[in-house]
């Protein structure tokens, strides 16, 4: 699904430890050939979390605690980032100590039993429309096609449950995403390219392409070339699954506009429609390494306080 700009963008990752990020445009394909109807189409009918279900979210959790690569998950990791940060910019550091909020990589809609899979598939819902807007397509998804935790919570459910959020179901699996029929993923509010692409995520998970461990194991940079290859992610996307639910160190989006206008307005550089560029701004942030991640964090803090013309 990349264009030809972020496919030269990928191919070059490996050459910086800059990870590449262009937009997350695509090509609709034409419609494949429709999937058997979910047998679980009718809101209000309860699920059972099956052994399985529970020993994936179980493994996944074990896994992110084991990685090959520094977690921001780790305290002492945090801990380093932050001496680091201080030291190599003192301009920074002042703005670390000043902000009173502490620095967690972590989404308000992510969850510690959450698999990549699923951090994945949200992230997709959640792409080029307000968080609340996008909450509230997850929640009738998740009434629709995912599993009450609760099954104390099932007269809630039948009732329309108004009472139930996003933490009362277990994540439909890949297998029955990908059973879901396409229009009826459109019914909860998706659109025709992002229930495509929902679908087309479940496919990779469901026929072992993608899986924890694999996406856990590689590099930045082939985690990125990875999920940009699947339609409907693109390296924005792939960004923000290797900062917030891998949790890795040293990460730069260069194409998140809070993040440019913030890094202009500590770096003291022009902003414009085509400044900085990505160079620039990779430029500007070797002084952060191997700690950009937490470096962007404290970005869009400052991007609260940025005044300069968009």
């Amino acid at each position: 699904m990349t264009t030809r700009r972020s496919a030269r963008l990928v191919a070059s990752a490996a050459a910086t430890p800059a990870l590449k990020v262009a937009t997350e445009t695509g090509k609709v394909t034409k419609a494949r050939s429709k999937k058997p109807k979910s047998d679980s189409s009718n809101t209000g009918v309860v699920r059972r979390a099956t052994p399985s279900t529970v020993a994936a979210t179980a493994a996944s959790a074990a896994l992110l605690s084991d990685f090959p690569f520094p977690s921001l998950s780790s305290p002492q990791v945090m801990r380093d980032a932050l001496c680091h940060l201080k030291a190599a910019d003192p301009k920074l550091g002042k703005f670390i100590d000043k902000t009173v909020e502490q620095c967690v990589m972590s989404l308000d809609r992510d969850e510690d039993r959450h698999t990549s899979y699923i951090s994945l598939c949200q992230s997709i819902v959640y792409q080029q429309i307000a968080g609340k807007a996008a909450a509230a397509i997850l929640l009738r998804f998740l009434k629709q096609y995912g599993t009450l935790k609760d099954e104390s919570k099932a007269g809630l459910l039948a009732a329309g449950g108004a009472d139930l959020d996003s933490g009362d179901f277990v994540f439909p699996t890949p297998q029955q995403v990908v059973a879901i029929d396409t229009e009826e993923l459109k019914n909860v509010g998706l659109g025709q390219r992002k229930a495509e692409y929902l679908k087309e995520v479940a496919k990779k998970f469901n026929d072992g392409t993608l899986s924890d461990e694999k996406l856990a194991r590689m590099s930045d940079n082939e985690v990125a070339a990875t999920l940009v290859a699947i339609r409907g992610i693109g390296p924005w996307t792939a960004d923000m699954f290797l900062m917030f639910h891998l949790k890795r160190t040293n990460i730069l989006p260069t194409l998140d506009l809070a993040v440019r206008k913030a890094m202009c307005h500590h770096f003291g550089v022009p902003f414009g429609k085509k400044t900085p560029t990505h160079e620039q701004m990779v430029e500007m942030g070797q002084i952060w390494e191997p700690y950009r991640s937490v470096a962007t964090w404290y970005m869009w803090k400052l991007s609260g306080t940025v005044t300069q013309k968009s």
